[in-house]
């Protein structure tokens, strides 16, 4: 049986607080990525290779090893590409420019001794000494140290191993929503309580409401200090939840499903007759925050993630999954109706189940094999577990199974 492999990333951090000699670097770097984003601009160059070529020769100025030459025009190349893309979609863009001072590089650093050497030149390195987290991931003997990338309070090292793609007969959608997601297929659904992330935004939202001081510069650090934090404990919860996610799945041996709802920002702008509050409520939505966290999570084990297009998203909350005709839906829950099948749906179960099974319609056509598929759509019973957050489903996935609420449809 031939094994599909691939490499996976992911990336370790510390506090780092930079010298004044790699404050130098870092200011160099930001100066030459600048420099190369002008070229590109006044050459209309997006691409590497054709920006290499243009801008290379021209940083001979400045006096810094050529390893940090080819990563700023590397940078530079990857900004010019995003305003680019942005161009595409009609997003009015302005003159790009790295603002903030940073070094990257792939190449000349060392790992010696529980120490982590930056090269400076002429044969010197800076030693930083790592804490006990990053040295207990880093003396993993199967990972491959990438790259690294120093800020003004942080450094970051990109590691990456190979990995062995798992197998899945199955397939499970994820549907996102503001105050839960929910998760799984005709066979069983689990829907995780998210309502904690919305109080913990109104929070936030009053307490930085209530400062009056009138002083741009008071406010500016006070709403730092209170989106960080309130960043920090929504990612908290979106981590315990994509790590049950992704464990359950891989128990299963089901590939994760995703709908494309890229621009549902859209939905709640200035000018769409919603009031404010609506408004910042559900801008508040961390929809792509939970979806970040459980791809990167899948690759690192090898489970595979199937992103639905646009088209195939289309029809996931109105159609029935059992006999795929229309739903209709009663405004005042969140349930639908199916005509033919005689019964109410809960339109997340709904979602999860048609993206299942148009994600499983696809991993199977990709191996030639879609009967799985149709018989699937046989399936009339869920079983559907509610969880919160803090609590566990199985013991061996940090759930108790006496917390857990079960629901037949």
């Amino acid at each position: 049986m031939i094994s599909i492999t691939n490499r996976a990333i992911k990336s370790v951090w510390q506090d780092f607080t930079p010298d004044e000699m790699i404050l130098k670097m870092m200011e160099t770097f930001r100066y030459m990525v600048n420099h190369c984003i002008r070229i590109g601009l006044k050459n209309d160059s997006t691409t590497l290779k054709r920006l290499s070529n243009l801008a290379y020769h021209e940083l001979r100025q400045y006096d810094i090893l050529s390893y940090y030459k080819l990563h700023a025009i590397s940078k530079a190349a990857g900004i010019l590409s995003n305003r680019k893309q942005s161009i595409k979609r009609g997003i009015a863009t302005k003159d790009p420019y790295l603002k903030k001072p940073i070094l990257v590089s792939c190449y000349g650093f060392k790992l010696e001794n529980n120490t982590f050497k930056i090269p400076l030149g002429n044969k010197t390195y800076l030693s930083i000494p790592l804490n006990n987290y990053t040295k207990q991931i880093l003396s993993d003997p199967n990972i491959d140290i990438n790259s690294f990338t120093l800020t003004l309070n942080l450094i970051s090292i990109s590691y990456s191993r190979i990995v062995d793609k798992i197998e899945c007969k199955n397939t499970a959608g994820i549907d996102r929503n503001l105050r839960n997601l929910t998760y799984g297929n005709c066979e069983q659904v689990i829907q995780f309580d998210l309502s904690k992330t919305v109080q913990i935004a109104k929070n936030t939202k009053s307490i930085v409401a209530s400062f009056k001081r009138n002083d741009f510069r008071i406010r500016k650090k006070i709403y730092s200090k209170y989106g960080k934090r309130k960043k920090n404990r929504v990612n908290q919860i979106l981590h315990k939840v994509s790590k049950s996610i992704v464990e359950y799945a891989s128990k299963k041996k089901e590939a994760i499903v995703f709908e494309d709802i890229r621009h549902i920002r859209k939905l709640y702008q200035k000018g769409n007759r919603q009031g404010r509050e609506f408004r910042g409520k559900m801008n508040s939505w961390s929809f792509s925050g939970i979806k970040k966290q459980v791809e990167y999570k899948a690759r690192w084990i090898g489970l595979p993630v199937i992103q639905l297009s646009k088209k195939e998203t289309n029809g996931t909350l109105t159609l029935c999954p059992t006999c795929g005709k229309r739903l209709q839906e009663q405004r005042t829950s969140r349930e639908l109706w199916c005509n033919t099948c005689q019964r109410w749906l809960d339109r997340d179960v709904v979602a999860v189940m048609n993206q299942s099974l148009r994600g499983l319609s696809r991993f199977d056509s990709s191996k030639g094999d879609a009967s799985e598929t149709m018989n699937r759509n046989t399936v009339k019973v869920s079983l559907i577990l509610q969880v919160d957050v803090s609590k566990s489903l199985f013991p061996n996935l940090g759930f108790d199974r006496t917390d857990t609420l079960y629901h037949q449809y």
